[in-house]
């Protein structure tokens, strides 16, 4: 009967050690399963951090949220040859004599002539607009055109603007300066006097 105990004491124990070892068994997987989840979780967060730090560096911003105006590369200068620079004549012709209508000149048209100050102060005001024509002529900004632009006109005894002709460098008539400073100084009218005449006015390129 005590060889029957003892027995079953020693089963007894050796299904506890049993049961023990499993769960302790058990633990040491959940733990290395729970381990090994880390380093892939982790991985996940890296990824996603170097996608959002792309997105960052590619939309950088000034010190306030606004986003930075990144500029774009200059242009080149245009390389201007010799044909682009030479001088062309465009316009109306200037050397044939003004054609007087009856009634064409007012009461008045032939009591004085026509002074360079009242030619200048009417052509000053549209001074600022043959400026722009130049401008836009020009095949860029960066681009440096030497020379001069020349506007002849010629003036009616009635005040009003007959013909206009322009010199300037062949780069500026491909760009169309003619066309825009005719438009500008044919607008422009002047007092009556007793005779027409044809002026002419420089402007050096810069």
């Amino acid at each position: 009967m005590k060889g029957f105990f003892l027995g079953l004491l020693v089963a007894g124990l050796a299904v506890g050690g049993y049961l023990y070892w499993k769960e302790r068994s058990a633990g040491m997987a959940r733990v290395s399963v729970a381990d090994a989840g880390a380093p892939v979780k982790e991985t996940k967060e890296k990824k996603r951090h170097r996608r959002r730090g792309a997105a960052r560096l590619a939309r950088a911003s000034e010190p306030g949220g606004a986003p930075v105006a990144f500029d774009p590369p200059e242009p080149e200068p245009v390389k201007l040859s010799a044909a682009d620079l030479r001088l062309v004549s465009q316009g109306d012709d200037l050397s044939r004599p003004d054609v007087i209508h009856l009634g064409d000149v007012s009461d008045d048209s032939g009591s004085h002539e026509l002074g360079q100050d009242d030619i200048d102060a009417r052509f000053r005001a549209k001074e600022e607009a043959i400026l722009s024509c130049i401008s836009r002529a020009r095949p860029d900004e960066e681009t440096y055109v030497p020379g001069r632009v020349t506007v002849k006109f010629r003036i009616q005894r009635t005040g009003n603007v007959r013909g206009v002709r322009v010199e300037a460098p062949a780069i500026l008539q491909k760009g169309g300066i003619y066309g825009c400073v005719k438009g500008v100084v044919g607008g422009i009218h002047f007092p009556p006097s007793n005779g027409s005449q044809v002026v002419s006015y420089p402007f050096s390129l810069t």
